[in-house]
C-alpha cells in the first residue's frame, strides 16, 4: 500500500493544518514527536482521550522508542495515532486495516526520509540544536500529515468533524506563518 506525500492535495488542507499544529506542538510547546502528534491529532478528531492521556500514550514512543534511537517517534506517534482514532466497529477487520495504514505510514515515511530510525535520521543534526529542532519539527508534521490521511482513508466520515480552524487558511499561508514563528522566537 502506498501512500501520498505530504505535499499532496488529494485530502485537501487538513493534513497539512494539522502537520503544522503538530510541528508548532512540538517546537513551542515543547512536546516530543509522537506526543505531539497524538496531541494534535486526538483534538482535531474529537478527542477520543483526554490530552494528558494521548501524552502518557505517546511518551514511550519518543526519542526512537523510550530513547533508544530506534523507530522514529514521528511514525510511532503516527501509527498510534490511527489507532485511538479509527478503532470501532468489528476488531479484526478494523484491527488489520489499521496494521495495513501503519505499513503505508513506514513506507511512506522511509520513502522520503530513507529511513525510520531515528538515530539514522538526527545522526547529521545531534551535534546542532537549532537544525536538530527544525529537522525533528519537520518529521514531527510530515508524521502528523500522514496519520490524517490514513485516518480520512479508513474512517472518511471523520472528515467534517476535525476542528474547522484547522481549514481556515492555506497550506502555503500556515506553512510561512509556522516557519516565522520559528525563525523569530
Amino acid at each position: 500500500m502506498s501512500l501520498p506525500t505530504a505535499d499532496s492535495e488529494s485530502f485537501g488542507v487538513l493534513p497539512c493544518a494539522l502537520a503544522d499544529q503538530a510541528a508548532a506542538l512540538f517546537t513551542h510547546r515543547k512536546l516530543l514527536c509522537a506526543e505531539a502528534i497524538l496531541v494534535a491529532v486526538n483534538a482535531a478528531f474529537g478527542a477520543p482521550l483526554t490530552e494528558a492521556q494521548a501524552i502518557g500514550v505517546a511518551a514511550g514512543l519518543t526519542a526512537g522508542l523510550g530513547e533508544r534511537g530506534c523507530l522514529c517517534g514521528a511514525v510511532a506517534g503516527a501509527c498510534a495515532a490511527v489507532g485511538i482514532v479509527c478503532a470501532h466497529g468489528e476488531q479484526a477487520a478494523q484491527r488489520t486495516a489499521i496494521r495495513q495504514e501503519s505499513a503505508a505510514i513506514h513506507e511512506a515515511f522511509t520513502a522520503r526520509h530513507k529511513s525510520a530510525c531515528c538515530r539514522v535520521l538526527t545522526k547529521a543534526v545531534k551535534d546542532d540544536a537549532a537544525a536538530h529542532m527544525a529537522q525533528c519539527a519537520d518529521l514531527t508534521g510530515f508524521g502528523a500529515a500522514l496519520a490524517v490521511r490514513s485516518i480520512l482513508r479508513l474512517r472518511p466520515e471523520l472528515a467534517d468533524t476535525p476542528d474547522a480552524a484547522l481549514r481556515t487558511e492555506s497550506c502555503l499561508c500556515s506553512r510561512i506563518k509556522w516557519l516565522l514563528s520559528f525563525m523569530c522566537r
